[in-house]
């Protein structure tokens, strides 16, 4: 028993010792302050270890780099067509019976001025002195050639082919073309426009004034509304337009070109309102941006411009008094348009006179 208590005295001393040892050596290293066990990590004196933080390099300030000089752009050998898109609402011009009677004037009446009107069914429809046509030559007392033709774009259609040989279409361009005597007229057979482009009678190099109307049938078909690489392409609605503006300035250099926006309109799908022209969308923009490059077109070629869109007070809240579905205008619509029309015409007269 004694025994066992000296040797545990022993281990005693000796534990002793070895703390000492320890703590003088914990000691020694706190005097060089942290215990560094290699270059990148140290141990604080509370026993934490942390990552060391490596000095970081001086970097130089960088200078900017110079920019590059422009190189010229090289001109594509071939030009690229605009997009074709497939609408993206399926839309079709509502139809409405044209009616005929004798105040559609086919032959001159001598008057002292003439007008002759290009466009869709908003000029084609109601050939019964209630048109917009007729409407407006009664105010300016003017012989009237109505070339309208219901249903038709101011553009060539995708899939037509161009060659006048070969024409099809009767779009304005097509009109044109046959205006010129570039195409037969055989492609408007059954149209009151055939009638009037095969009257011997009827001398277009006389207008005074062509007033181009078109867009709602484009809009529909979601006709590219330009092409940037060629602007005097016919299957686009500002190239057609260019194009019609160009050549009825070589029949007729005299006269005075109106080119008037499409109306505003509302579509439907049955009894469904799906939107207006200020907000349906149909591949390649609304009803109103169609409206904005008719406006550019007339500007850029220096027409006149009748911003039916928007002067004739057509909108969400009187489009039951002024459309009959939504597109075509009711009695009191048309009588609003050659109003604003031959009111348009009358002062420019009078310009011209003074």
């Amino acid at each position: 028993m004694k025994m066992k208590k000296k040797c545990m005295g022993i281990l005693l001393v000796a534990a002793a010792l070895s703390v000492n040892l320890l703590g003088c050596g914990v000691k020694a290293k706190e005097e060089d302050k942290d215990n560094v066990l290699s270059d990148n990590i140290i141990i604080t004196e509370t026993g934490e270890v942390l990552q060391k933080e490596q000095p970081q390099p001086t970097q130089e300030p960088q200078q900017p780099k110079p920019t590059p000089s422009p190189q010229p752009v090289e001109e594509a050998e071939t030009t690229p067509a605009p997009e074709i898109v497939t609408p993206e609402v399926e839309l079709t011009e509502p139809e409405q019976e044209q009616v005929i009677t004798e105040e559609d004037q086919i032959a001159p009446q001598g008057n002292a001025l003439q007008i002759v009107f290009l466009g869709d069914s908003i000029f084609d429809n109601n050939r019964d002195g209630t048109g917009v046509p007729y409407l407006t030559s009664v105010q300016c007392s003017a012989d009237v050639y109505n070339l309208a033709i219901g249903g038709t774009s101011a553009s060539a259609e995708a899939g037509e082919e161009m060659e006048d040989a070969l024409w099809t279409s009767r779009s304005l361009v097509g009109v044109v073309k046959a205006m010129m005597g570039k195409i037969s007229t055989d492609i408007f057979a059954g149209t009151r426009t055939k009638e009037i482009l095969d009257n011997p009678d009827v001398d277009f190099s006389k207008t005074d004034y062509f007033v181009v109307e078109y867009g709602i049938n484009d809009f529909f078909r979601a006709v590219p509304q330009n092409n940037p690489d060629q602007d005097f392409d016919q299957k686009t609605y500002a190239g057609a337009l260019r194009y019609a503006v160009s050549n009825l300035r070589e029949i007729a250099p005299d006269a005075t070109i109106i080119l008037c926006a499409p109306n505003y309109a509302q579509f439907f799908n049955g009894d469904r309102f799906i939107g207006d022209g200020n907000t349906l969308n149909t591949g390649h923009g609304t009803l109103f941006d169609y409206k904005g490059t008719c406006q550019y077109v007339s500007n850029e070629q220096q027409t006149e411009f009748f911003d039916a869109y928007l002067d004739l007070g057509i909108d969400g809240y009187t489009a039951e008094e002024y459309l009959e579905d939504g597109v075509h205008l009711t009695a009191a619509g048309r009588q609003l348009y050659a109003d604003a029309l031959a009111q348009k015409i009358l002062k420019i007269e009078e310009t011209k006179n003074n």
